[in-house]
């Protein structure tokens, strides 16, 4: 589905046939907002990138398009999510000094960058970290550019994002007894298609993801696991 046909449809759910009752601006940030949903909730977009570790510096750029973390591996071997609050409450020395080989890390959200834990070393220079993440869904630029990131496999989930943006544009409007009631059905229909996507997409999970922020969710809570001093 391209953009200028999901604009349609959300249109005629929430009665703008004429395009007229909301904005062009509001129209485009409601289905990019509705992809970023769908993104962080059927974990259907999903990257692999290479990073590489630098002696004496833990902090690693994140790539521009990334949403929240799937998978981290250094040297091949996976590592394990932590929190800095998590490893405050670990051992009596200053962890953010520790150096060795990694073996756990955390996003750093205001920095935006993915932070080995311990901070590599001259053995670790020049290694392969492999990140594997969701990412964000490429804002439309176009009437012609196709949802989820064009992605011909994702097409069949077109219809949440229409139902998710209509819902978003609803929540410009007076909320009255019959506009809270529509966005609940418009809800319940997105939700028909974030649960098969759920079931669909299941297996690429891993761990729990570690998420940059968003719209609607929050940070996924690590269950402790061990001092990731622990090696």
């Amino acid at each position: 589905m391209d953009y200028s046909t999901a604009r349609s449809l959300v249109a005629s759910k929430v009665e703008d046939p004429n395009l007229s009752r909301f904005t062009t601006d509001q129209y485009s940030k409601a289905i990019d907002l509705a992809e970023e949903q769908f993104a962080i909730d059927a974990r259907a977009i999903l990257k692999g990138t290479t990073l590489t570790s630098v002696s004496g510096t833990a902090a690693i750029t994140l790539p521009t398009d990334f949403l929240c973390v799937a998978l981290v591996r250094h040297k091949g071997l996976k590592l394990r999510p932590v929190t800095r609050y998590e490893m405050s409450f670990q051992g009596g020395d200053d962890w953010t000094t520790k150096t060795g080989t990694p073996v756990a890390f955390y996003i750093d959200e205001e920095d935006e960058t993915l932070v080995l834990v311990p901070i590599p070393q001259d053995a670790d220079a020049g290694a392969n970290v492999t990140l594997d993440y969701v990412a964000v869904p490429a804002n439309i630029s176009s009437d012609t550019q196709l949802l989820l990131n064009e992605k011909t496999i994702l097409q069949y989930y077109a219809p949440a994002i229409v139902a998710w943006a209509a819902r978003e544009l609803l929540s410009y409007v007076t909320m009255t007894p019959d506009v809270m009631a529509k966005r609940a059905e418009l809800l319940k229909e997105y939700n028909l298609y974030r649960e098969h996507a759920i079931v669909t997409y299941q297996n690429m999970a891993d761990e729990p993801l570690r998420m940059s922020g968003g719209r609607d969710w929050q940070d996924v809570v690590v269950k402790p696991q061990g001092n990731a001093f622990d090696y």
